[in-house]
């Protein structure tokens, strides 16, 4: 591994395609900057750069490029992207060692590239990539794809893959937790990712606050930056004081240990819950979260109450489920402990020490 090495990253993020992949990302990024690395953003537009800002650490942010090009089409970022790629890093006031005049590898992690965008690329530096769809063998250095259980011989074109949900790229703060199991369950937790369209929070807070089972409970909704329904849930909250609602959270872990059961979106956020050791209950919105969603149910016994465009009752199935597990500590301690199992929180360290070797 070679410190003080700069990894650029691509990668978009905005109501359309939530935040996901700025998340994840940036995970990575804080992971090489611990390492002693540096990394830089590419975006393809202003929307995205502010909404990558908006999650920075307070005070200790990165260096994002804009190419001003469309998301939905990569190959319009390819005259900037390698533009920037033969400029270099920016100068980093706060270096300690001699400048980088080049990126050692560049980190993509975008649905929208094809096959040529890759292969047009990968003379000009190392590329990464961040899979999760299984669109097309991709060419790259490297492949990044932390589902549970990837096919091995998928990335025949990679020079190197990295498969397995050890490579989850959570957040440091989720790594090596210990999980925090109570008796009695008293605080819920309720995420539905970056934008909540079909208000499963706000349907699933009322039906929890206004049910005799669950009525003392306190409900902790996160909401996300370009969440949908927003002036609904704060009205609820409003109106209910056991209703709390989280932005902008930087102790995602602490919170999520002070929780007894959770019900979130199948994505980075059900990987976070895993590290934590927090029982659980999913539930899907988008095709890519439904590999997502099989894989914890098969591997870490996390019960899905369906997806929210083909499931009529999902509210009812996920109240369900709570209730099954609210009235059961054995079974919730049991799924503690097979979610915890699963996960160790260090994806995004591994991740980042091997586009340092790159």
């Amino acid at each position: 591994m070679k410190a003080g090495r700069t990894i650029l990253i691509y990668t978009d993020g905005n109501t359309d395609i939530a935040t996901g992949h700025l998340m994840r990302c940036l995970s990575v990024a804080c992971a090489l900057r611990e390492l002693g690395g540096r990394a830089e953003f590419a975006v393809s537009d202003e929307a995205s750069a502010d909404l990558l800002a908006s999650f920075f650490p307070k005070g200790n942010g990165f260096p994002v490029h804009i190419l001003h090009a469309d998301y939905r089409k990569p190959e319009t970022a390819l005259k900037a992207l390698t533009q920037l790629l033969t400029r270099g890093p920016a100068p980093s006031p706060a270096s300690d060692g001699p400048e980088q005049k080049s990126f050692s590898a560049l980190l993509i992690d975008s649905y929208f590239v094809t096959q040529d965008f890759l292969e047009a690329l990968r003379p000009l530096v190392k590329t990464a990539y961040i899979d999760d769809l299984y669109a097309f063998d991709y060419p790259a250095d490297l492949v990044i794809n932390y589902d549970f259980a990837p096919p091995e011989h998928f990335y025949s074109k990679a020079g190197k893959a990295l498969l397995g949900c050890r490579f989850a790229p959570l957040r440091a703060q989720f790594s090596g937790l210990t999980p925090v199991f109570r008796e009695q369950v008293a605080n819920v937790l309720i995420s539905t990712g970056g934008t909540d369209d079909w208000n499963v929070a706000g349907k699933l807070a009322s039906a929890l606050l206004t049910t005799p089972e669950s009525a003392s409970w306190r409900i902790h909704v996160l909401i996300g930056p370009m969440h949908t329904h927003r002036n609904e849930l704060q009205a609820l909250a409003a109106s209910h004081p056991q209703l709390l609602l989280h932005e902008k959270v930087t102790d995602m872990a602490g919170l999520m240990r002070a929780c007894d059961l959770a019900v979130s979106a199948a994505g980075t956020t059900l990987y976070e819950l895993c590290a934590a050791g927090v029982p659980s209950v999913s539930f899907t919105m988008a095709d890519n979260q439904l590999p997502c969603s099989r894989d914890m149910e098969h591997f870490a016994g996390i019960p899905c109450a369906g997806d929210v465009r083909s499931t009529p009752d999902l509210i009812g199935r996920l109240l369900s489920l709570l209730f099954s597990l609210a009235e059961n500590p054995q079974k919730r301690s049991a799924l503690s402990r097979s979610m915890h199992a699963a996960i160790d929180g260090k994806g995004s360290e591994r991740i980042a020490r091997e586009l340092l070797l790159l």
